[in-house]
């Protein structure tokens, strides 16, 4: 993949600025939604309703279910040549609050607005909990490895135009952005800098564990307008799997 991008750089007449540009490329999951109208219970999977286990609470806010975005079976994710800390098995779940009126958005009261949960017990404790008032489009989901680049500042107009362009073909916009770890691309300001806003955590302390885009054609999904959801953690939360300390802020343009 970086072989790609080298031969891009190439093409948009940017070698000029390889050495400032390759540096910050970053290695990604891409999460690919596929729909699938039937499929068996703790397979990944994005909308529908969650294979939840029996003696669990559905989570809610304000006393409303939230809504259930995915499930994700973690012996999916790719094994080798990426490294992230998570358990290797079990199922992580994301839910969020899409509600007009409570407006959930990051800010620290909303903490129960969105919830990453974490199970690692037997498939056939899992049954579906359909509780939230409405569901997206349910898709099974593949993962690949693939490599970024975030958008950078480049002084030289010319240059910067053939950037874009360049990004542009790298990572089509078509408003189906699912991503784990790496870099988020931000739809306004720098997301770990506001999630330091808001939890008082050092911006370089966080990993975007899932980043989930506006996707109407798949998933019948959209943040505000046409924005994303982020979910991120504090390295030391992640590496004692302290999913509770999760957070979620969403922008939009």
């Amino acid at each position: 993949m970086t072989a790609r991008i080298e031969a891009l750089i190439e093409r948009y007449e940017l070698t000029h600025l390889k050495d400032f540009i390759m540096p910050t490329v970053f290695p990604c999951i891409k999460v690919i939604p596929q729909q699938a109208d039937i499929m068996p219970p703790g397979r990944s999977k994005m909308g529908g309703v969650p294979d939840f286990p029996r003696d669990w609470e559905y989570p809610v806010y304000k006393d409303k279910p939230l809504h259930f975005l995915a499930q994700i079976d973690l012996s999916d994710l790719p094994q080798e040549g990426f490294s992230y800390k998570l358990p290797q098995t079990g199922l992580m779940y994301f839910f969020y609050l899409d509600d007009a009126e409570e407006g959930v958005w990051g800010e620290p009261e909303q903490k129960d607005g969105w919830r990453v949960l974490y199970y690692g017990g037997a498939l056939d404790e899992l049954e579906p909990r359909a509780e939230a008032d409405r569901t997206y489009a349910q898709c099974s989901i593949s993962f690949e490895i693939t490599h970024k680049i975030p958008e950078l500042f480049i002084e030289d107009e010319a240059d910067s135009d053939r950037f874009l362009q360049m990004l542009e073909e790298l990572m089509p916009d078509r408003y189906d952005n699912h991503q784990m770890f790496g870099v988020p691309f931000s739809v306004q300001g720098e997301v770990f800098e506001e999630m330091e806003y808001y939890t008082k955590t050092n911006a370089q302390e966080f990993t975007l564990l899932f980043q989930i885009d506006s996707d109407w054609e798949h998933l019948k999904m959209q943040w505000g307008d046409m924005g994303m959801l982020y979910f991120c953690m504090s390295h030391e939360a992640l590496e004692n799997e302290r999913f509770e300390d999760a957070w979620c802020i969403m922008q939009c343009l």
